[in-house]
């Protein structure tokens, strides 16, 4: 579930920011999850990879997501999980900018 965000984890320069909200209550968010974690490992230094565990009230008031997937600020929609190589794909795009 993505609600109003109060805010995001403050971005790296020259680096692609992968931002991971999740709470491992939903199996589709896991997925999606699990593939940006590979992809941010496979493409190298250029990408900052971030997971946020949500499973506490006290990270969800803090963030204001639950469940939501970033990349340099943009949501990635979630639901039905996107493939690996969507995910990788988003991802190597940002570095090409």
């Amino acid at each position: 579930m993505v609600s109003r965000g109060k805010k995001l984890p403050d971005p790296v320069p020259g680096k692609v920011n992968v931002t991971a909200f999740v709470n491992g209550w939903c199996t589709g968010m896991n997925l999606a999850v699990e593939r940006a974690r590979r992809a941010s490992a496979e493409l190298g230094d250029k990408v900052i990879y971030r997971e946020i565990d949500t499973s506490e009230p006290a990270a969800i008031a803090k963030w204001g997501f639950s469940d939501a997937l970033f990349v340099d600020g943009k949501v990635v929609r979630t639901g039905p999980p996107p493939t690996y190589e969507r995910i990788r794909s988003i991802i190597a795009k940002r570095m090409k900018k």
